[in-house]
């Protein structure tokens, strides 16, 4: 006859069964990861200084930590069913619980569309990452073991709820839990490793994708030589500067052009209202455009350059919201690239733009001024209208919060440009281009 204990074992069931429930909530502060049931607690790090053991008649706990790497930890839990019944042990899972949103007090709407917080699932081969990220770290596990049920709800930001799993432990045996964790920076070297570098730059159109990493790959092998962000940056604008110089060369002629025919034509144009209107008006201002050979497109092909630059600059920014290698990166006055230049505090909270003086912006637009101011006296022969800097405005309002690294890109490609339209020949008015 079997030695059953009935009352007892079915106690242990029902408890197993409707309050039993494995809480692994991984610390990221201290890379640990915390586990607790009705029946047991575990405490462990990630460096594996200490793991608590809690036995009880029924069950034995034991947890061991292996560091495998700065940042990356192996977990090996083991669970033995010492009673004489089947252990049924509904499991969950919360992980990320310490990362938060990117938080920039006083940083200006550049700061603000980083302030993110996703959860991701990641398909590596035959085993599944699961994790939470933000702009500069990332916390995830890889279940070496069963597969857990895994449910991202769709919102403004995904959000990963807690992971089920069931374990059965027959009796006199051991269920186990082996569990990949990483607590780090978002380092693309080391998420490469782990094929965890999907989570890069995600949900964004292959196109661009390629254009962003194509971007990034440049400037990891100028910080390679130059050994400073900023300097790779800059380097990296002289660079795009010289590839697209027969485009610049272009755009800079038809924008001259099409100031001098503007000058032009004016006091001509003013003639005919005066002494025109309606149909008559028309028929007269289509001749003279004729005889004037006039371009109606040269404005539009002024702009050559910028719609190069303005795909190159997006995803200059997206590659730089995901650089966690910027965070910190010093350049001349300013501490960190990742965020706005911050030359002091305004000691006041300015709305959209923050709470500090930003020098760079302030250099930014100067040298877009005095581009475009250069660029009109050569072809007219005469200041600009003030009107001709309203991109430049633009450009400083939208770019006054962002971070360090981008502004020193657009204005050190202003810069160049400046230095190529100061030594390209200016072309007359009626010149073909």
């Amino acid at each position: 006859m079997t030695n059953r204990k009935p009352p007892q074992s079915k106690s242990i069931a029902q408890v197993l069964f409707m309050g039993l429930m494995l809480l692994v909530t991984s610390v990221f502060s201290y890379g640990g990861i915390k586990i607790q049931s009705v029946l047991f607690t575990i405490e462990v790090n990630a460096a594996g200084e200490q793991a608590t053991m809690q036995s009880t008649d029924d069950i034995e706990v034991s947890a061991r930590v292996q560091p495998v790497d700065a940042g990356q930890s192996s977990v090996a839990i083991d669970i033995r069913n010492k009673s004489n019944d089947q252990m049924i042990i509904p499991l969950t899972m919360i992980i990320g619980t310490s990362i938060k949103p990117f938080s920039d007090p006083g940083g200006g709407y550049g700061s603000e569309l980083y302030a993110t917080r996703e959860a991701f699932v990641i398909e590596s081969g035959e085993q599944t990452w699961f994790g939470w990220q933000n702009r500069y770290d990332i916390e995830a596990i890889r279940s070496n073991t069963d597969i857990w049920a895994v449910d991202i709800t769709t919102a403004e930001q995904p959000e990963l709820q807690p992971l089920t799993r069931t374990l059965i432990i027959e009796p006199g045996k051991t269920g186990s839990i082996r569990l990949d964790y990483i607590a780090s920076n978002r380092n693309k070297a080391f998420l490469s490793e782990l094929n965890l570098d999907a989570v890069l730059l995600g949900n964004l159109w292959d196109w661009f994708r390629w254009l962003c990493l194509g971007i990034w790959m440049v400037l990891d092998l100028l910080f390679g030589v130059v050994g400073n962000w900023g300097g790779a940056i800059i380097l990296l604008a002289l660079i795009i500067r010289l590839c697209t110089i027969p485009v610049t060369k272009i755009s800079l002629e038809f924008q001259q052009r099409a100031m001098a025919q503007q000058q032009r034509m004016a006091p001509k144009i003013a003639a005919i209202k005066q002494d025109f209107a309606g149909i008559e008006l028309s028929e007269k201002m289509i001749a003279l455009y004729e005889d004037e050979h006039y371009d109606h497109m040269a404005p539009f092909k002024g702009m050559l350059g910028l719609f190069i630059q303005i795909p190159i600059l997006i995803a200059l920014f997206t590659v730089i919201g995901e650089m966690s290698e910027l965070r910190g990166a010093a350049f001349l006055w300013i501490n960190d690239l990742s965020l706005s230049d911050r030359l002091f505090s305004l000691g006041v909270e300015l709305p959209f733009f923050g709470g500090y003086f930003n020098a760079l912006p302030f250099l930014m637009a100067f040298v877009t001024i005095l581009s475009t101011w250069q660029a009109a006296r050569r072809s007219a022969g005469k200041a600009p209208a003030y009107s001709l800097f309203g991109m430049a405005l633009v450009f400083f309002v939208f770019f006054y919060s962002f971070p360090a690294a981008l502004v020193l890109y657009w204005f050190s490609s202003n810069l160049f440009q400046l230095i190529q339209q100061s030594l390209q020949r200016t072309p007359k008015a009626d010149e073909s281009v």
